[in-house]
């Protein structure tokens, strides 16, 4: 059983600052423990003294915290290491051993039981499914749980999705346990994968996690600001873990970092002045770091933050504020329309997908999702078309859908914090929606009715109020419900005056009212127009949002010209991408316009030309805005998706195919690392930019590349490194292919990759994608 109660953390949390412990990969790395490439969770149990020995250091240091010994262990990853037989023994004896080193402390060290990603991406970024990705962290937190660990870390998440299926699976195994979840960031606060800081916290201040934090990538230094601003905007209490500075290669090839515990600590403090509840170390932090910032920072209480409210919703990439106006497209409804829904029943999404985009583009700040008759439908539908509105970079999402169990489908594979439409306003069906939104996160449109709608404005307030209680006592806050005060057709005589007075009574009292448009016109000529005008007379009884038809331009312009008079201007989040049409078709997936825009050139241009003068500069437009943090991953996955069919028919067009490749470059991930997703970043800016990629997978031996290289004669080699473990790997391969007499230049990057690295190993160095594509470039002296 736990020694800690989540009540027991939370008033732990309130007394002082705690302490986490440091890395355990770079410092058994440090200690030369790690063999070949072999798993530092593996120690567990081949060397777990080495273990002890590290942990009892960290628990002398003076932790609060120390985590298990199982960053790695998930089955995923050690199946991919040809280790998975060990899984349990790995991570059984990883608690154990913790155990044995926080006994050797004179006040209370808990054990957190460490998870991580799985090293590769989950679908639409990646191939691997949501279901599989569950199912992968819920064995291992259950492992952890059976061993008796006090609380779950989940920690250096770079994706979304990844780090919500992580803790989903947590939460399900243990219910009464303390469970952190952290994301990685770059220095722009923004993960590799394309979400913002904003975004991270707006839907894990939902779910009921005890701390959300930040750690990895950013030496303690850059992660400041990163503090400053999850400190102002999480509702729940947080914690930081930076990195010790990059790496460096000693004179006996061992791995060092530069920051001293001295210079560590300094910044440390200043997460505690911002209101860190939590602090620790990452990559290159040892004991000596940690036992510095323990007795500067002492028994500090934690300070009172101010919190910003997060009054948003959110897809993976996109974010609106919920006021001063939100504007849901209603379009994706296939209620009234068969041909859409059998095309939904059979799987067909491009209208589907065509609908999200159009509406996005028209203005709309979230798309409703309605599939109609849903008896017909299977979970799959629901499931599946998430996956491929993430594919498409879709802005939010309002979850129309009436089926509990469809609509949970749905929730599992949403990157975001989502709207979910709708609730009578009746105990038994606002308690299913409660269980969702505690789950999913989220906000909700409560239905101004019961079983009947009724007649009058005070009778529609009044249950529209009581279901903002009733929602209240649960843990729902006000600021995440609508009440939809109902419009009914104006053509069957029905008085439209209920519905404003309703609205204006819900203002009043600070309640947030929603409303389905299009019903006030409905089986009426000239709908525009009535849409438009009750739109108006909403707006100015008082409405906070619509679900409308945006292609009606009548309606759009009377919603702007209402939101200027009310004062009701929107704040922009980031700004508008301005670009070539080309760039906008390909950003877009629009491959059928895409490729008519550019097949257009055929009559003027041969298709040499057009793939060098065309497709390549906007594709290498597009690099450029991914590089200045325009664009992120999920737009440049879609846009070299779109572009690659167009470029092979070119290509099947021109007689001399070499001569429309700018080089081949083949990479790999070194022997002993299984991520890859750097390097698929990597090759798809690198296919975008004209280069034929050929990547021989991940954990590579060096070996294996120099008979790769020999086979496919590259014109360049590009190495990833993601683990201090297995940086050096990048020198090995260095020096295989020199010693056989393989003169291919090489490029080296990835997290523990750094310059001084690459000139030690004799490669050179790429920090990012776009860097790669210069660097290949200059190498090749490609002129642009």
């Amino acid at each position: 059983m736990s020694n800690l109660t989540r009540q027991q953390f939370s008033e732990l949390l309130s007394q002082r600052v705690l302490f986490l412990d440091g890395a355990y990969g770079t410092e058994l790395f440090k200690r030369g423990y790690i063999k070949n490439r072999e798993p530092i969770e593996l120690l567990n149990i081949t060397n777990p003294d080495a273990v002890l020995s590290l942990q009892t250091d960290y628990v002398n240091a003076g932790v609060d915290f120390l985590l298990t010994n199982t960053f790695s262990a998930n089955r995923h990853k050690l199946m991919k290491l040809g280790y998975d037989q060990y899984f349990g023994e790995i991570n059984r004896a990883a608690v154990k051993i913790a155990k044995e080193a926080a006994k050797t402390s004179d006040k209370p060290v808990y054990v957190l039981g460490d998870i991580s990603s799985v090293g590769e991406m989950i679908e639409p970024l990646g191939e691997l499914k949501s279901k599989y990705v569950y199912n992968i962290f819920e064995e291992q937190v259950e492992a952890l749980v059976e061993a008796g660990v006090d609380g779950i870390i989940i920690e250096t998440m770079s994706d979304i999705k990844e780090a919500k299926l992580a803790y989903l699976a947590a939460r399900e195994v243990a219910p009464n346990l303390p469970i952190l979840v952290s994301m990685t960031f770059e220095e722009n606060s923004v993960a590799v994968t394309g979400t913002s800081l904003e975004l991270y916290v707006a839907l894990f201040n939902d779910l009921d996690v005890d701390v959300i934090g930040i750690n990895c990538t950013l030496t303690p230094d850059k992660m400041v600001p990163l503090v400053r601003k999850l400190a102002g905007l999480s509702k729940k209490p947080i914690f930081a873990e930076p990195n010790a500075g990059k790496p460096v290669l000693s004179s006996d090839d061992r791995l060092t970092y530069k920051t001293t515990p001295e210079e560590f600590t300094v910044y440390v403090e200043d997460y505690v002045e911002l209101g860190a509840n939590i602090v620790g170390g990452c990559c290159g932090t040892g004991p000596e770091h940690i036992k510095y910032m323990v007795q500067h920072i002492g028994l500090k209480k934690p300070k009172t933050r101010k919190i910003n409210q997060l009054d948003v919703i959110t897809s993976r990439v996109h974010m609106f504020n919920v006021e001063p106006f939100l504007i849901v497209g209603e379009r994706i409804n296939a209620s009234a329309k068969k041909k859409l829904h059998n095309e939904i029943r059979e799987f067909n999404f491009e209208h589907v997908l065509k609908l999200a985009k159009s509406q996005e583009q028209e203005g709309a700040h979230a798309i409703d999702l309605n599939f109609g008759i849903e008896s017909v439908l299977l979970e799959e539908h629901f499931s599946k078309v998430i996956v491929e509105l993430d594919r498409i970079v879709s802005i939010p999402i309002s979850f129309d859908i009436q089926h509990n169990e469809f609509l949970e489908s749905a929730l599992i594979e949403y990157p975001g914090r989502p709207l979910i439409n709708s609730s009578k306003a009746l105990p038994e069906e606002l308690d299913k929606k409660v269980k969702l939104l505690k789950k999913y996160g989220g906000l909700l449109v409560v239905l101004a009715m019961g079983k009947e709608i009724p007649k009058t404005a005070e009778e529609r307030y009044e249950l529209g109020r009581r279901a903002i209680e009733y929602l209240e006592i649960q843990g729902i806050d006000r600021s995440r419900i609508f009440v939809d005060p109902l419009v009914l057709p104006i053509g069957a005589n029905q008085d439209y005056s209920v519905t404003l007075d309703t609205i204006r009574m819900l203002s009043n009292d600070g309640i947030r009212t929603i409303l389905g448009l299009s019903n006030f016109s409905f089986g009426m000529p000239n709908r525009d127009e009535l849409n438009a005008s009750f739109l108006a007379l909403a707006m100015h009884s008082g409405l906070s949002a619509a679900i409308l038809n945006t292609s009606e331009e009548l309606t759009m312009r009377i919603l702007r010209g209402m939101k200027r008079i009310l004062g009701k201007e929107a704040s922009q989040f980031g700004e508008e991408i301005k670009s070539s049409e080309l760039v906008s078709l390909l950003l877009r997936g629009n491959i059928n316009e895409a490729e008519k825009y550019v097949l257009s050139f055929l009559d003027t241009l041969t298709p040499l030309e057009i793939i060098q003068t065309v497709l390549a500069k906007s594709m290498e437009e597009i690099g450029n805005l991914y590089a200045d943090n325009k664009i992120y991953l999920p737009h440049l996955i879609l846009a070299a998706e779109t572009s690659k069919p167009i470029f092979s028919k070119l290509l099947s067009m021109v007689a001399e195919k070499d001569s429309a490749i700018l080089g081949r470059i083949l990479l790999a991930t070194v022997e002993g690392d299984i991520h890859d997703i750097g390097k698929k970043i990597v090759g798809t800016v690198l296919e975008s930019a004209g280069f034929q990629v050929i990547d021989i997978g991940k954990d590579v031996p060096a070996e294996v590349i120099l008979q790769k290289v020999k086979e496919l004669n590259p014109d360049i080699v590009g190495l990833s490194a993601m683990m201090t473990t297995t940086v050096s790997q990048v020198g090995q391969v260095v020096k295989t292919l020199r010693e056989n007499g393989v003169s291919t230049p090489i490029i080296a990057g990835g997290a523990s990759m750094n310059e001084e690295l690459a000139q030690r190993f004799g490669s050179y160095y790429a920090k990012d994608a776009q860097e790669a594509v210069k660097l290949c470039k200059r190498i090749l002296n490609v002129d642009k």
